[in-house]
């Protein structure tokens, strides 16, 4: 592997020592407990002798320098070398790595623009290579110049093909597409949980205080109808927040298919995300609708791909498609990733209502009786709700759970509130297993549990007493290459 005499020992940019700033941090999550507790030793015994408040700023300098001190030998010691076809790249402190990326070891090149550099015009550069530990690199605060350096070393036609794309179909989010998302997405609701239970628990805090509070301000601002008005505050000023938090992620989403036929993904405002997923790491595809979803005729589409990142690791899907109309979803995930949704689902047989309806309704009155019988206030007859809730959870289970075994692609459905399809190809599924308990076996059922390929952590699904012969059918169907 040659390497050339004018890429020596390159560092990145020296604002990248806030990057390892943050990774030290989260390196030292394991044992920085130990920390507080020395600080409150040394408060035990000298705090008569030092503030309790120059302990603290001394014991957050310190720390602060420690982190500042090991990030800077850190971007020290982590040099590259450009050369043909290959970048040499050496890190660590204490044990030094040299490792030598190729074309054949890249699964992905994705960049990232952090709100410092926007200031810096520099990105972050993310190297996912083909392994298990450790399989990425992180390479911050590079040169846009630079960057395109690296692409062309490590994928010679890059350049060649993003020229060459203006035929290729690219999905848009539109700004009413973001402002739809951002009203239908999970961040409205909990935003708005969030406020309102604040403002109760204000409420429940201050009612019995003499002086004003914010409510006597409110009823005297917005007179008879404040109530209602601050209702409409609170649902306004929750879209506001989901709002800014969806255009700060979501904003100049565009996806399309290259050359290759690798998805580039694109969005983010304060932090502009581009990343590649090739054919080959994508394990399933999750097609999934919420209520709200569902009501407008709206699905977001989430790729499960096998993820080699440190910071991603954990992250066990990528969202391809925020929100897509449901009508096209089929025809945009088989023109851009191949996957094929079966329409053909077969849902649960009659024997199964026992475990989903009548078993947890059973337990809900397990649950409700004693309390009836033993709480001696009124609000023991809230709990006959259980049983009732319980069996409408069932219910709507019963309902959702169906599957298709097709010769290439094994389609999944289930859920309870909201409505999650799965498609996994045939190859993909790293591992299954077949439980059939007693009743079971009467009714000639079983579950089936599939695990496949992630991050660190593998992704499972559960098809729970379905016929056994179809049970069989998918355990013979994953034997297949």
């Amino acid at each position: 592997m040659s390497k050339s005499k004018n890429n020596k020992n390159k560092h990145l940019h020296p604002a990248s020592i806030l990057y390892f700033i943050v990774t030290a941090a989260k390196e030292s999550v394991s044992f920085i407990w130990i920390f507080p507790l020395l600080v409150l030793f040394v408060h035990e015994q000298m705090s008569d002798q030092i503030p309790t408040v120059v302990i603290g700023v001394v014991a957050c300098g310190f720390l602060l320098m420690m982190f500042l001190v090991i990030a800077f030998l850190k971007w020290r010691a982590f040099t590259y070398e450009i050369g043909d076809k290959v970048i040499y790249i050496r890190s660590g402190l204490f044990v030094i790595k040299k490792r030598w990326v190729t074309p054949d070891r890249i699964q992905s090149i994705d960049s990232t623009i952090r709100i410092y550099d926007h200031l810096l015009s520099t990105r972050s550069l993310t190297l996912e290579l083909a392994g298990a530990d450790e399989a990425s690199i992180t390479m911050s605060c590079i040169s846009s110049e630079e960057e395109q350096h690296i692409r062309a070393t490590l994928q010679m036609h890059l350049e060649i093909d993003s020229k060459d794309s203006n035929h290729e179909s690219i999905i848009q989010l539109s700004k009413n597409d973001l402002i739809l998302h951002s009203f239908l997405s999970p961040k409205f609701g909990i935003i708005l949980t969030i406020l309102s239970l604040g403002l109760l628990k204000y409420w429940d805090m201050m009612r019995e205080v003499d002086h004003n509070t914010l409510f006597t301000y409110l009823s005297s601002w917005f007179g008879t109808n404040w109530i209602i008005t601050t209702i409409v505050l609170i649902l306004l000023i929750s879209f506001v927040l989901s709002l800014l938090l969806t255009f700060g992620s979501d904003y100049h989403f565009y996806m399309k298919k290259n050359s290759k036929g690798e998805l580039e993904i694109e969005q983010g405002l304060f932090e502009k995300k581009h990343r590649t997923i090739s054919p080959d790491r994508i394990q399933a595809i999750q097609i999934i609708e919420r209520p709200l979803h569902r009501l407008l005729g709206y699905v977001s589409i989430q790729a499960v791909v096998i993820r080699n990142s440190k910071d991603e690791q954990h992250e066990k899907t990528i969202s391809i498609l925020p929100l897509i109309k449901k009508a096209k979803a089929s025809s945009i995930l088989e023109s851009f990733t191949g996957y094929e949704q079966s329409r053909d689902l077969h849902p649960l047989t009659k024997g199964a209502t026992f475990h989903y309806i009548v078993l947890p309704f059973i337990v809900g009155l397990l649950i409700t009786v004693p309390i009836i019988l033993f709480v001696p206030t009124h609000y023991r007859y809230f709990a006959s709700i259980v049983p009732v809730a319980l069996l409408s959870l069932g219910w709507m289970e019963y309902r959702k759970m169906s599957w298709n075994q097709g010769d290439h692609y094994l389609t999944v459905q289930y859920g309870i509130l909201s409505r999650k399809t799965v498609i996994i190809k045939r190859g993909r599924i790293q591992w299954v297993s077949i439980r059939q308990t007693t009743l079971q076996e009467r009714k000639q059922l079983a579950s089936i549990k599939i695990m496949i390929a992630s991050g660190k952590e593998n992704v499972k699904y559960s098809l729970n007493h379905i016929p056994s012969d179809a049970a069989l059918r998918i355990y013979q169907n994953t034997l297949k290459t």
